[in-house]
């Protein structure tokens, strides 16, 4: 990999930042000590960050010309995995991890306030870096939104990243259009009447029917579908019973559906409706249904997207597959033109090539340089956004 000598000179601030962080993951919301990190890096550069939703934090950069201001996002949450590495940075607070790259997310950020700072005249235009809790659940950037950052500061574009373990490592990889998908979460319920398991005619199964549900939903992606479009149901909850030989009188069960288009989900969210109807009738029972929508899907920017292709080299970039995975960052793309990035972290030889969420996941920080480069070019990019 190659990087811009004077990006190279803060691989130190890098690791030092991102280990650090690493050091003190916390919940959703729950940020102070993460906040109060970022705080005060913040004001020894000389700046003035706002605190937002409590733990939330923003900056504004004022640059050059600042008509044509654009933001970056880094969200701020961790997750409640254990870690089972043994290296010196390990997480300070049992039970939680930054399991996701979300240090790594906060440090480019970082990185690019002490950029602006050193360099002043590198600041072609003004600059919103965006700190958001609760990425990984309630979700932090409608709350931010709904505070009203962009009535504040109109930013003109927004970009994020996100650091991906199946993309080779300093690699950028993204897509115009639809990148991640949109995705809800269902619980039921299914009530049916105990008994002996000796005489089933005496009860209502609601195991059986639980099992009738299972079955249907399945062959709603594949026969209510078009091949052509891309959803997921999967269930991922089941709890029900009590003893082998008694009637099961309730089953509890959960699970999600994703798609990359409203349309496809609201036909998700119908026939999951009309299959748990159907199931009622059939089986003689009581189900209790109930949605609770999470995020929109990632769609990016088509003249953003054409943006990147110009600054980034060919032998820098891949073409980003779409997956299932969902983010907030969806949310702000509604309000504006935006762009997400994926940053790779691959790399068998050192180790770093395991999955996000899982509680050995790590990465070199000098990739985290590579982001920093890209997001100079996006502020220092000659047309207007």
């Amino acid at each position: 990999m190659q990087y811009s000598e004077l990006v190279k000179n803060y691989q130190n601030e890098a690791m030092q930042l991102r280990r650090e962080l690493h050091r003190i993951p916390e919940e959703g919301f729950d940020l102070e000590k993460t906040q109060a990190y970022l705080v005060n890096y913040l004001v020894n550069l000389g700046y003035q960050p706002e605190k937002v939703c409590e733990t939330g934090l923003i900056l504004y950069i004022r640059g050059q010309c600042d008509d044509d201001p654009i933001a970056f996002r880094a969200d701020m949450d961790a997750l409640c995995i254990r870690e089972e590495a043994e290296h010196d940075y390990v997480s300070q607070h049992p039970g939680w991890m930054h399991a996701c790259g979300h240090d790594g997310h906060m440090t480019m950020n970082l990185l690019l306030a002490k950029y602006l700072a050193d360099f002043p005249n590198q600041r072609k235009r003004s600059v919103l870096l965006i700190f958001q809790p609760g990425e990984e659940g309630p979700g932090g950037a409608k709350p931010m939104i709904d505070a009203g950052i962009f009535k504040k500061y109109p930013v003109k574009a927004i970009f994020g990243y996100h650091l991906f373990p199946f993309i080779e490592e300093g690699k950028l990889g993204t897509k115009s259009g639809p990148m991640m998908g949109q995705n809800s979460e269902f619980f039921i319920t299914v009530h049916g009447i105990s008994g002996h398991a000796a005489e089933p005619q005496r009860s209502m199964d609601a195991i059986v029917a639980s099992a009738s549900l299972i079955t249907a939903f399945q062959s709603i992606v594949s026969r209510n579908t078009n091949p052509m479009e891309s959803v997921v149901i999967s269930i991922g909850l089941l709890n029900g019973g009590t003893r082998v030989n008694v009637v099961a009188d309730e089953v509890k069960l959960g699970g999600t559906i994703r798609s990359f288009s409203d349309k496809s989900h609201a036909k998700l969210h119908q026939r999951v409706g009309e299959v748990v109807k159907g199931v009622e009738l059939t089986h003689g029972c009581k189900i209790e249904l109930e949605f609770v929508d999470m995020y929109p899907p990632v769609i990016n920017n088509e003249r953003l997207y054409r943006i990147f292709e110009e600054l980034t080299p060919l032998e820098n970039r891949v073409r980003f597959r779409k997956v299932m995975l969902s983010e907030d960052f969806s949310y702000f793309q509604k309000e504006v033109p935006g762009l997400y990035i994926g940053l790779g972290t691959g790399n068998e030889e050192k180790g770093y090539n395991k999955n996000l969420h899982t509680s050995d996941f790590n990465f070199d920080e000098v990739v985290l340089l590579k982001g920093l480069e890209a997001s100079l070019k996006f502020i220092n990019y000659s047309k207007k956004y």
